[in-house]
């Protein structure tokens, strides 16, 4: 029989692949699981407005992302949402909206109280907003989050909510803008599930459905900074392509 070291190490080697197919079967396994766990949901859809969900990596909270239609033009849009004084009149459930610090026209730390359904207590948030042009300068986000500010201390009449991450891009269609909606947000404080499966279906569909119908019938004037802003955009006359429910 052949001894010579060579072929001790060719049978150490062997060896040594036959105990590392069961891990690489392992990790394999792992990363078709990790994939599947980060692909998106959907959940319904309802006047065009396509709702979907997934697990996050740092948060017990499902992630949300809402796709959408608005028949109004992006410079349109982006100053109602920057406008504080009149979100009341479309913004559904908002009891209050006030600034914090007015940055500029296109960055703002807002503080803002919604009424939630009963039992559910009221929830207040401390967001910092800022306009950007996307890399491609088709599309402009809204970058949101929650932050704290020593003006705007907890109220004790209501529970503070958390927004953790909160992108809304908006890219122009002709005279029509294209909205996908991304937020992880906390509701912080003691939540029915029925209630946070509620929200998450409702709240990006009646946003949409209240800022196209609110675009419709506003006469602000345009900010001179988001002018600027959307000067910037090449626009993109094909557009994106609504994801149809299923």
């Amino acid at each position: 029989r052949d001894r010579s070291p060579s072929r001790g190490l060719g049978d150490v080697y062997k060896r040594q692949k036959l105990l590392l197919l069961p891990l690489l079967f392992i990790n394999l396994s792992f990363a078709q699981e990790q994939k599947k766990a980060e692909e998106w949901t959907y959940v319904t859809k309802k006047d065009d407005i396509t709702v979907y969900t997934k697990t996050s990596k740092n948060s017990p909270i499902r992630a949300l992302k809402a796709l959408g239609l608005v028949n109004a033009p992006v410079d349109k849009i982006l100053n109602i949402l920057r406008d504080v004084d009149s979100a009341s009149e479309w913004l559904p459930n908002l009891i209050e909206r006030t600034h914090v610090k007015d940055i500029s026209d296109t960055e703002a730390i807002i503080y803002e109280v919604s009424d939630l359904p009963w039992p559910v207590s009221d929830r207040e948030m401390v967001l910092h907003n800022k306009l950007s042009l996307s890399k491609d300068k088709k599309s402009i986000i809204l970058y949101f989050k929650s932050v704290e500010d020593d003006a705007k201390k907890p109220n004790d009449d209501y529970v503070r909510a958390k927004v953790h991450y909160g992108k809304i891009t908006f890219k122009p269609i002709g005279k029509t803008t294209h909205i996908e909606m991304i937020l992880l947000a906390d509701p912080m404080g003691s939540v029915p599930k029925w209630a946070v499966n509620v929200m998450q279906v409702s709240l990006p569909h009646n946003f949409i459905m209240s800022l196209n119908k609110f675009a419709g019938i506003s006469k602000l004037e345009i900010r001179p900074g988001i002018k600027e802003l959307v000067s910037k955009l090449i626009l993109d006359p094909t557009g994106p392509k609504l994801i149809k429910g299923k």
